[in-house]
């Protein structure tokens, strides 16, 4: 009979510890929501530059995340709707009732790429009148009016494919490249395959000729917002950001 009693008080401290846990992983588990954008946002590995930082941040402060994968517009709606816990990246507007944005997660700094044996210094966007230039798809409407004049110019080149990029300008297929810095050197990393060296950060110089520009992530709750803030920047003092970015770039872009 004591038996009997023991294995029924065992199976209800079992149920009960099973109910637990659901609950508390609920509670501590979030939902990022975001897009695919190597080497910021990488669906393939389902990481990334954006994704690793906030992750971990994250991490530090209690939560475990799951991500998902849509258009950025459809991930800031499913955090303003409740659907999603947090998007990333995001670029800074006013807070509002349904979104609130955090200090910047990362600085995306489009950058001027050049051979180093060409033995030229750009200092301003104007230096690359009369040169042959090849960037993304679309970059005209980002960098400015001064580069949109450029940009008319008969020797200038928009391609959808990114990856192809730093291998043009290797081959001088280009004279220059614009590019984010940190997407321009995950492609070259990338195609150096197990052969990695640090010969882009020797060969390429880079001029910063475009203000960067911050990113952010999105929450629909202030006070998790306001934790995730504080933790970052302990994360930035440490270095971590940095560490994550060499992951995706090798040690030359941090």
């Amino acid at each position: 009979m004591k038996q009997i009693k023991n294995a029924h008080c065992l199976l209800i401290f079992i149920w009960v510890l099973v109910l637990s846990l659901p609950l508390n992983s609920h509670a501590n588990r979030l939902i990022l929501a975001t897009d695919d954008g190597p080497p910021h946002m990488i669906k393939e590995n389902n990481g990334g530059i954006d994704i690793d930082i906030v992750k971990q941040v994250l991490a530090e402060v209690g939560h475990n995340t799951d991500i998902i994968y849509v258009p950025l517009t459809r991930a800031k709606l499913m955090v303003s709707e409740k659907k999603a816990d947090v998007f990333v990246p995001t670029f800074l507007q006013p807070n509002n009732t349904n979104i609130y944005y955090s200090d910047p997660v990362i600085n995306y700094k489009p950058t001027v790429f050049s051979l180093k044996n060409k033995n030229i210094i750009y200092k301003e966007i104007s230096d690359l009148e009369n040169l042959s230039i090849v960037t993304f798809q679309g970059a005209s409407g980002y960098f400015g009016e001064e580069f949109a004049q450029l940009s008319k110019k008969a020797n200038y080149q928009e391609l959808h494919d990114m990856s192809k990029l730093p291998e043009l300008l290797l081959k001088e297929r280009y004279d220059v490249v614009v590019l984010d810095f940190y997407i321009f050197y995950y492609f070259f990393w990338k195609q150096q395959g197990n052969n990695k060296t640090q010969y882009a950060y020797k060969e390429i110089s880079s001029f910063p000729l475009i203000p960067e520009v911050s990113a952010y992530a999105g929450f629909n709750d202030k006070a998790l917002r306001d934790k995730f803030n504080l933790q970052l920047s302990i994360f930035k003092q440490a270095k971590r950001d940095q560490q994550i970015i060499e992951n995706y770039i090798g040690k030359g872009g941090t």
